[in-house]
């Protein structure tokens, strides 16, 4: 890009000199220069070279050096994106102007800047950062520079729109905008969610930790009376005798803790609202364009795509919150049954069997439960699992009581018309 950037800045330089030269005045080389074609793609192709730069700079601030799998993953949207609009843009192909290309720009920039935010919260969930205060204070500006960008574009564009008689290209940048926005926010409430699990699971920890330091004094203080009292009556010592137990032995990792057990439900609840607002942006641009400017062929899919995905939302989060409800009535694994299958699918972890009268501090996380199909798996991760998938992570069964009696019903019904 070395090289675009030099050819760009002389080729502008060489216009505005070259204008100044055969001009007497400021004024008639200004004429000159928005008078020429040439002149003016060498300067638009100069400005969209410093807007990017900025945003180049800015991107490298805020987010740092961006990973090889996002920069594939922008450019596949961005063209998308870029497409997109300009197919969008046919209805009003009277109106493309200098100014189309400045709110087509703003637009681009708005949604690549959410696309790499909206990744970034998902790589937070997924794993810890190297640095997480770095990490932090970064990822809280871009997102708020996002949501502040995408509410101040929005809202010129509700102000140019009023003042229009009739619908103009603005109407399609409002909508986009408005969109644009209600993911910038989805994106913010999902990383506050993330920092309140972070959270949740901190203090979780520290308070497991401090009651299993209690625990390592007592055992230590217990069997320091036991020996005193063996000295007392004249034992000696076993020569394999074990050490005392320390406090700082206790390994922070491999403390359990149940975490927020109910996130899961609050993000299936985010993505729900959040295409129920998208639906309705999109039904009434659609009527928008409709009684206006006729049938909006191009918007079709995008109404599609978003009426597809709530109504499979609102499915899943009624099936997970159906599965949530009866998973107590799934049985504990026995020890016999773990001997066969003793390895949690989804964690990759041991399961041992479930004994809190034995192990009081066991956590209902690792508890190894036994699905209608007979799989066993932690109790925690199946949680997770519902959160995207009703179905056995192993042979993708139903796992709710009335599927699994619907699918039975079906079979008997099967072999008794082959009978």
């Amino acid at each position: 890009m070395g090289w675009y950037a030099g050819v760009s800045t002389a080729l502008a330089g060489a216009v505005v000199i070259s204008a100044f030269q055969q001009r007497a005045n400021f004024y008639s080389a200004m004429v000159y220069l928005a008078q020429s074609n040439f002149c003016l793609l060498a300067l638009v192709n100069f400005s969209l070279l410093l807007y990017s730069s900025f945003i180049y700079g800015l991107t490298k601030l805020c987010f740092g050096t961006l990973r090889a799998v996002e920069v594939e993953q922008l450019t596949e949207r961005a063209w998308f994106a870029i497409t997109e609009t300009c197919l969008a843009m046919t209805i009003f192909r009277e109106e493309i102007g200098a100014w189309f290309l400045v709110m087509f720009t703003s637009l681009v920039t708005g949604k690549v800047w959410g696309w790499i935010g909206d990744g970034r919260v998902e790589f937070l969930e997924q794993q810890p950062p190297a640095n997480p205060r770095l990490f932090h204070v970064r990822l809280s500006v871009s997102l708020a520079i996002s949501f502040i960008y995408d509410i101040w574009i929005l809202k010129y564009t509700v102000d140019t729109v009023i003042q229009q008689a009739r619908p103009n290209m603005m109407v399609m940048f409002l909508f986009e905008f408005a969109v644009l926005a209600t993911c910038s926010w989805r994106t913010a409430v999902r990383y506050i969610l993330s920092i309140a699990e972070q959270n949740i699971v901190k203090a979780q920890t520290k308070k497991r930790l401090i009651e299993r330091r209690q625990e390592i004094r007592r055992q230590r203080e217990a069997l320091i009376r036991e020996r005193e009292q063996a000295a007392a009556t004249g034992q000696e010592p076993p020569q394999d005798q074990e050490p005392l137990p320390r406090e700082e032995d206790i390994d922070e990792m491999d403390i359990e803790v149940p975490g927020w057990t109910t996130k899961g439900e609050w993000v299936l609840w985010l993505d729900l609202v959040t295409d129920m607002i998208k639906l309705g942006i999109y039904i009434a641009f659609f009527f928008m364009l409709l009684r206006f400017y006729g049938l909006p062929i191009h918007i079709m899919r995008d109404l599609f795509i978003t009426s597809r995905d709530f109504i499979k939302r609102l499915n899943a989060l009624l099936r997970y919150r159906r599965a949530i409800q009866e998973m107590n009535r799934y049985p504990d694994a026995t020890l016999e049954e773990l001997s066969q299958e003793n390895t949690c699918i989804i964690c990759r972890e041991e399961m041992r069997p479930w004994d809190p009268v034995n192990h009081p501090g066991a956590i209902d996380r690792v508890r190894p439960k036994k699905l209608p199909c007979g799989h066993v798996l932690h109790l925690g991760c199946l949680k997770s699992w519902l959160e995207r998938q009703q179905v056995c992570p192993t042979c993708r069964s139903p796992v709710t009581m009335d599927r699994v009696r619907g699918g039975h019903n079906r079979a008997a019904g099967l072999q008794i018309q082959i009978g």
